[in-house]
């Protein structure tokens, strides 16, 4: 049942996001900080503990298995994902009835907005050579608030699965902590999101006039979106 990894899991700012076996927490760089900023990283290390119905022999969902090691994109590259953008919803916590209860709670109407505003934002970061408020400027934080505010269409709830997992150092002796994680698979059709994210991005109105620089680098990242989405 143990499984202790030793691939690398990223950690955003704004939404934990599990990729592999271990964590890097990343500073988020000062505005006023040059354009080459330099990430300090603390990585940690896990193995899983127990898992929804290990007793009676089930085994971790294929999705969640390649989430774990491979994250969004890994997922999306199973047969039955070709045509679909995948999304992960996650939640932790030391009580499981308590994540049972956001679990059930957990609706793709009110809650897709979130998850799609998360990965837009990522996208953006992905490029962005500078803090991103300066690169794209008062672009930036608008789309976030549109996507977060925009009625998305056409999501769909896959599965959910909850792990418990206990966390260690980089050395892989020092025990940190334990945690349950609950995590919820969302889908959407890739004709159907595409087109709404074009829209939303064509129609994002920045509060204030951006410079030919933040234009150009709103334009770059627009006209490949969909490349590393």
């Amino acid at each position: 049942m143990k499984r202790l990894s030793f691939s690398k899991v990223y950690v955003s700012i704004i939404l934990v996001v599990y990729f592999s076996g271990c964590l890097i927490f990343q500073q988020r760089p000062d505005p006023r900080a040059p354009v080459e900023v330099t990430r300090q990283e603390e990585i940690f290390f896990w193995e899983i503990l127990d898992y929804r119905n290990s007793a009676s022999g089930e085994s971790i969902p294929q999705w969640l298995d390649y989430f774990l090691d491979g994250g969004i994109a890994a997922v999306e590259q199973l047969e039955e994902f070709e045509n679909y953008y995948v999304f992960v919803s996650m939640n932790s916590g030391n009580n499981l009835n308590a994540l049972e209860q956001w679990n059930t709670g957990f609706s793709p109407d009110l809650d897709f907005a979130r998850l799609a505003a998360v990965r837009i934002e990522n996208r953006f970061l992905h490029d962005a050579r500078s803090y991103p408020d300066n690169e794209y400027g008062s672009y930036f934080l608008a789309l976030i608030r549109s996507a977060s505010d925009a009625l998305w269409q056409g999501a769909v709830r896959d599965g959910d699965f909850w792990l418990l997992r206990r966390f260690y150092d980089a050395d892989g002796v020092v025990l940190n902590w334990e945690s349950y994680n609950y995590f919820i698979l969302v889908k959407v059709e890739r004709d159907v999101l595409t087109p709404q994210i074009t829209t939303l991005l064509r129609n994002v109105g920045p509060e204030e006039p951006l410079s030919t620089d933040q234009q150009r680098a709103v334009n770059r990242v627009v006209e490949q979106f969909f490349e590393n989405f």
